[in-house]
């Protein structure tokens, strides 16, 4: 069921406008900012001999409409993973690697663009694995300033999310439109900016108890 379920999430995000939407709504409030005909699809195999990785992302669309340009990546997720946070930021610094072997030696002190990868968890339970990497790591104090932190960008619906609160009614309106979920009502989205994530966990559970 999983499998058909991320093939289905899979199939709609290859569509820009529905890619586009998604990002707009979590890092813009819902404003139309990224547009969907400045998106070209990028090859989401992601293997890496150095690093011994063998897999692909979900969705990965190279965008540039002359002021921004940048790598977009969602990968869809059906289960909670301790290793997620690991795998995203693995995806994000092989993208870059991938990047800058294409540079050409003339352009050797040229920029990368920003890789932004979304992570969308659509499974039943909560979400109680790491979200950063100082979750998943035992950090001594002593080494403590010179830790490189993982922040991973998280969308949770089916459960409440510490780290998320207040989840945007922007993004709910996205995801209303990819689950059909029964428990988001799109005329409340329409009058609410943000949404208790404990509300909609409670919505899901009556839903859940329904079935």
């Amino acid at each position: 069921m999983n499998k058909i379920k991320d093939k289905t999430m899979k199939e709609f995000l290859e569509n820009n406008a529905y890619f586009v939407d998604f990002f707009n709504a979590y890092f813009f409030d819902g404003g139309k900012v990224l547009k969907p005909e400045n998106c070209v699809e990028l090859d989401s195999e992601m293997n890496d001999a150095n690093m011994d990785l063998e897999k692909h992302v979900d969705v990965i669309r190279k965008y540039n409409d002359g002021s921004l340009y940048s790598a977009f990546i969602i990968e869809n997720q059906s289960r909670v993973d301790a290793s997620m946070v690991v795998r995203a930021a693995t995806y994000e610094y092989v993208a870059y690697e991938r990047m800058l072997k294409k540079l050409k030696k003339n352009k050797s002190k040229e920029k990368l663009p920003m890789v932004h990868i979304l992570v969308f968890y659509t499974g039943e339970r909560p979400w109680n694995a790491a979200s950063k990497l100082s979750e998943l790591v035992e950090v001594d104090e002593r080494f403590k300033s010179y830790f490189h932190d993982y922040q991973m960008n998280l969308i949770e619906i089916t459960g409440k999310s510490n780290s998320f609160g207040l989840v945007k009614s922007s993004v709910l309106k996205v995801v209303k439109t990819l689950t059909d979920v029964e428990w988001l009502d799109l005329k409340e989205l329409e009058e609410k900016e943000e949404i208790e994530m404990c509300e909609a966990e409670k919505r899901w559970l009556e839903v859940k108890s329904k079935e």
